[in-house]
Parts: structure tokens; sequence; C-alpha cells
């Protein structure tokens, strides 16, 4: 039942954000803002070209995740209460941790990002300018803070080390559970290049025993909202 909610989370995600992308390239383009939509638009070469010239667009990037985070969230809690009712704090982990656990995970965290850091300035393959391009287009900075800060990696955090790792955990064990929530967040960054992917995988693997050994999805969801918002204040 676990996997089957997280499927249709992700199907609810990817058309939400769909939808917000297509919305937003139609509201700039005057060709296509006051015609209706049609499937025909993906064939359309002005579309293709559209998308290609806005896929890093900061405005339409905050949008995508504010609104693909902030449904897809409330989705997670409302379907797992009707799963679990009581026992949905123990399926997401929705205690409050103890600090010790903030700190102490918080510590190894930004060791991780600094050794990250280390070897995409050593390693130009690992390197990316995603982030600058995004923040370097934007018009709406509390928008993209709204969207990539708060309710991007709250909604990721709440559907892999809430949802999918609480299920994985009734039929395999930690370690495998970590391994496979890593693995699909990799998967989930696929603006980015397999190099970065590969940077990424070790992330999901932290934030994942953060949140096995804490007991709490909120020590991951504030070691996620502090690299990105990092990744936006200093991209």
């Amino acid at each position: 039942m676990g996997v089957a909610l997280f499927a249709m989370v992700i199907i609810v995600f990817f058309l939400v954000q769909a939808i917000a992308l297509v919305h937003g390239i139609a509201a700039r383009t005057p060709e296509l803002a006051d015609a209706s939509f049609s499937f025909s638009w993906f064939e359309d070469p002005l579309f293709q070209q559209r998308l290609k010239d806005l896929g890093f667009n900061g405005d339409l990037v905050g949008m995508e995740s504010a609104w693909s985070g902030g449904i897809c969230t409330a989705l997670i809690l409302l379907v797992t209460w009707l799963w679990k009712r009581d026992r949905q704090t123990d399926l997401l982990g929705l205690r409050v941790p103890p600090i010790k656990h903030i700190l102490k995970w918080g510590g190894l965290f930004m060791l991780m990002l600094l050794a990250i850091e280390g070897i995409a300035r050593v390693f130009p393959v690992f390197d990316t300018d995603f982030m600058e391009q995004v923040v370097g287009s934007t018009t709406n900075f509390p928008l993209l803070v709204l969207g990539v800060v708060i309710l991007g990696p709250l909604f990721e955090e709440f559907l892999l080390r809430g949802l999918l790792y609480g299920s994985l955990r009734h039929i395999v064990d930690e370690n495998v559970s970590v391994a496979l929530t890593a693995g699909v967040f990799a998967l989930m960054h696929l603006q980015y290049s397999i190099p970065i992917m590969l940077l990424i995988l070790p992330m999901g693997v932290v934030l994942g025993y953060a949140r096995a050994r804490s007991g709490s999805i909120w020590v991951p969801v504030l070691l996620h909202m502090a690299n990105n918002g990092l990744s936006v204040l200093w991209p």
C-alpha cells in the first residue's frame, strides 16, 4: 500500500509540474497566451524552443516547485492519515527530534557538503551552473525561496524519508531502505547531469540515516532546506 501511494503521489507531482510549466511558458509567449491548450503544442517548434529557453527560468522553477511541493505534501499527509490514522506519526516520523540530533547530523551534513564542493572545484565534470541560471533569471525571489528552499525540500523529504522509507521498513532493513530512498532521490534530480546526480546520491544517504537514527523526519527536512537555501543564496 505504501509503495502504491508513493507511485500515486509521484504521478500527481509530475502532473502538477507539467501543468505549471505549460501555463508558465504560455503566459510568457504572446503567440500562445490567448490560445487554448492543445497536446499539439508539444510538437510545435515554437513551444519546443520556448521550453528550451525557459527551462532554467527562476520564476518558472519557483512556481513549479511551490505548486507541486505544496499540493503533494498536503496529499501525502491526507493519504497517510487515511491509511494509518493514529500510526501516521510513526510512518512519517513526525516527532520533534532532540536538539542533539539536529546538531550532530547538521555537522555531518556540512562536512559532506564541503567535501562535495571540493570535488566539484577539483573536477569540472562535477560542476554545474544550474542554480546560477535559476537565481540570475528570477524576478520573484520570494517565490523562488518558497518553492526551492521551503516547499520543495519539505515535499521531497515527506515523500522519500517519510512515506517511502516508512513503507520500506515494513519489508526491508534500515540500510536497504536508506539506499533505495537515496537512489530515488538522485533520480528525482534529472535536471542535472549524471556526474552531478552521483554527488547527490551520498547526500541522500546522509539524509536517510539522519531520518533513521533520529527517528524524525524534521532532521532531514531542516538539512535539506539548509542545503537548498545555500544553493539559492550562494549559487
